[in-house]
C-alpha cells in the first residue's frame, strides 16, 4: 500500500483550478479483501471567489497503480487541456 496526497493549483487566465490526487481504501465490501484495496483517484476543480468547488469536480479518474495516478497528476499540470475544457 502506498499512501498518496498531491495537491496543486494551476492558473489558467483568469481561472483556477485544484489539482488533487489521493490514495483511498475501497469502500464497497462486495468482495472479499476489498477492505484492504487501495486505489488512487485524481480529480480536478475551479476555485471560484477563492472556494474550491468540490461539489462539482471537473475531471475524475480511478487508477490501481500509485505510479499511473502520480504520472496522469503531472500530464495535467503540464497540459490541462488534454483533460478538460478550459
Amino acid at each position: 500500500m502506498r499512501e498518496l496526497e498531491l495537491k496543486n493549483v494551476i492558473k489558467l487566465g483568469e481561472r483556477e483550478f485544484l489539482i488533487s490526487t489521493i490514495s483511498m481504501h475501497v469502500r464497497h465490501s462486495f468482495f472479499e479483501g476489498d477492505s484492504k484495496k487501495i486505489v488512487y483517484e485524481t480529480m480536478v476543480f475551479e476555485i471560484m471567489n477563492d472556494e474550491v468547488q468540490f461539489h462539482h469536480p471537473i475531471f475524475n479518474e480511478r487508477y490501481n497503480m500509485a505510479d499511473e495516478a502520480i504520472a496522469e497528476h503531472g500530464a495535467i499540470i503540464k497540459h490541462p487541456e488534454n483533460f478538460f475544457i478550459i
